[in-house]
């Protein structure tokens, strides 16, 4: 992951209030993403294939449904930094 730009990304982005609190949340948890399911987000976010099977297992292993999503959150920001476009719902891509 490129940290460093990311949060710079998200410091920018007028949609973010709380600039501290908020990008420091976001890119922990694309951090810890990486860590816990041992994947490269930068690799990931090429793929869609491999960025929806990324999510599914971000809802069973990290029980993300607990924290509002907020892991699904951060990796779809991540996306969107780096492809310049939204990934769908879950449920647009089946």
């Amino acid at each position: 992951m490129r940290e460093k730009e990311f949060r710079n990304y998200l410091i920018n982005d007028s949609n973010i209030k709380s600039k501290v609190k908020a990008v420091n949340s976001r890119v922990a948890r694309a951090l810890r993403v990486e860590r816990e399911l041992n994947v490269d987000l930068d690799n990931i976010v090429k793929d869609d294939k491999a960025m929806y099977n990324l999510l599914l297992q971000i809802q069973e292993k990290l029980n993300d449904k607990e924290y509002h999503n907020a892991y699904q959150n951060a990796v779809r920001k991540y996306y969107l930094f780096v492809n310049g476009k939204e990934f769908p719902k879950l449920n647009n891509c089946r």
